[in-house]
């Protein structure tokens, strides 16, 4: 009976290590931390506004459609830090 409830414990051990090593290699490739937030929020604003705009391009989304998606997504980016390409703007200290 004792051999069973350690036999148990060690499968149950097992299985937690498993998912515990999926969730960790799932979240470093797709690069995002462990509680499921990105890394670069404004990166992903980015792509999922570009994202919308070819759907645009391609006729499923109206002018319309994206202006609002757009009006959406453009405080997100604004407060986001700026590109490095905005370098030369920043005052010497």
């Amino acid at each position: 009976m004792q051999s069973f409830f350690i036999s148990a414990l060690l499968l149950g051990l097992f299985i937690g290590a498993g998912i515990g090593a999926i969730v960790i290699i799932r979240s470093w490739y797709f690069g995002r931390t462990l509680w499921g937030r990105p890394g670069s929020d404004r990166g992903d604003w980015e792509s999922s506004l570009a994202t919308y705009k070819n759907l645009r391009d391609k006729g499923v989304l109206s002018e319309e459609e994206y202006r609002k998606i757009r009006t959406l997504v453009n405080p997100h980016l604004q407060s986001g830090t700026r590109p490095a390409a905005n370098a030369d703007q920043i005052a010497p200290v």
